[in-house]
């Protein structure tokens, strides 16, 4: 190449360094071997042109030449873009700058396919669902709610306690006049009627046959404790009247058991209810209030007790029930259904309109040949109006 001739730019021409003090700091050095020296306060790059020294073998240790020649023109400074590029270029092999290139092009491959796998549509959480859209075209909105532990509580249940069926009026009975009552010996056909009505209302006056019989009286003086009259045992006009607009009393204990005994010791009468509703009345007769005393026990007896004759108040239930005959330490009860202490139901020859036992409950005999049937161990027994307890006077040995 002439001096005059302006350079020219081979790219496989390499790039040298000057020690910093060694320039001219104006950023123009020179040219150099042809070629255009571009100056920094701490690099000169040479550019377009061979390194200092020998041209065929590299950097030279011995004094340096330089080329006198025209000053490069303006234009023939190469563009700061370039000078980059040769820096990197001189800085790092050229391998080392193609694994950096192709290791971002491949982080940046992965991260552009990971948003592209997160937006795309196939992905449920990304898609959502229609309810989660709030609308057609809408993007989608997930929420994710805490995990929630509920416990399951048994629900209590009350049972429904169904009204008291009444019975209704009756309106074909015989009419009885202010001045006469039917009793025992009474005409068939008048004292029927009353049999039926006696049964329809839950007592029991024996057989439907229009005979007046112990049964009979038995059910009429029921009928008279309930309704406040007289205990005569027979049917006059206020009897009358009252079977036929009868109307059963208010339980004693309206919320307890559906299938239980009420014993009312005030009016001496005897209720059993049935799945909350009356499946019979009768009339009985409970302790008199005496004292007495007694050996007990009756076989072989090692005390000698005194007391008063007593119907606790309270609720019991029935334990034992004996067929036939039981001989107590007082005597012998009828089909007795024990339910505290010695104390039952059961039957007895007499049933008087007032108390009279010992501390039992006595009902009618033909009403005890089948009360067992109808009862059952563990049944409630209320006993309502009786004593506050049993009343022991004395208890020696024998």
């Amino acid at each position: 190449m002439d001096p005059g001739e302006p350079p020219v730019v081979d790219p496989s021409e390499g790039v040298g360094i000057l020690a910093p003090g060694a320039c001219d700091q104006r950023g123009i050095l020179g040219t150099l071997g042809g070629s255009a020296v571009i100056v920094h306060p701490l690099i000169v790059i040479v550019s377009h042109g061979r390194p200092f020294g020998n041209p065929g073998r590299g950097r030279s240790n011995g004094p340096r030449a330089y080329r006198t020649g025209p000053r490069p023109e303006p234009e023939d400074v190469p563009a700061p873009g370039n000078i980059v590029v040769l820096m990197v270029r001189k800085a790092f092999p050229a391998k080392v700058i193609v694994s950096v290139l192709l290791a971002f092009l491949l982080v940046g491959g992965i991260v552009v396919a990971g948003a592209t796998l997160r937006d795309s549509p196939d992905d449920p959480a990304a898609a959502g669902s229609p309810s989660e859209s709030g609308s057609a075209g809408g993007a989608a909105t997930t929420s994710t709610a805490p995990t929630t532990t509920t416990s399951t509580v048994p629900a209590t249940t009350v049972p429904t306690i169904p009204q008291l069926a009444q019975p209704a009026a009756a309106t074909t009975l015989p009419v009885i006049d202010l001045v006469t009552s039917i009793g025992p010996g009474a005409f068939p056909g008048v004292v029927q009627p009353f049999e039926q009505r006696l049964v329809d209302l839950k007592f029991d006056p024996g057989a439907v046959d229009g005979i007046w019989d112990q049964a009979m009286t038995y059910a009429v003086q029921a009928v008279q404790k309930i309704a406040g009259l007289p205990r005569s045992g027979r049917i006059g006009a206020a009897e009358a009247a009252a079977l036929s607009s009868f109307q059963y009393p208010a339980p004693l204990h309206p919320d307890a058991e559906a299938n239980r005994t009420e014993i009312d010791v005030t009016k001496q009468v005897i209720t059993l209810y049935e799945s909350y509703q009356v499946r019979l009345i009768t009339t009985t007769s409970t302790a008199s209030g005496q004292s007495f005393c007694y050996n007990t026990p009756k076989r072989a007896p090692t005390q000698h007790i005194c007391e008063v004759a007593t119907t606790p108040s309270g609720r019991y239930t029935y334990y034992l029930f004996r067929q036939g005959v039981d001989e107590g330490d007082l005597g012998g009860l009828y089909n007795p259904y024990y339910f505290f202490k010695g104390r039952a139901i059961h039957g007895y020859a007499s049933v008087p309109t007032e108390p009279a036992s010992h501390g039992c409950a006595r009902i009618p005999m033909h009403i005890s040949e089948y009360w067992h049937t109808l009862v059952h161990d563990g049944d409630a027994v209320y006993v309502d109006g009786g004593s506050d307890g049993e009343q022991i006077l004395s208890s020696n040995s024998i």
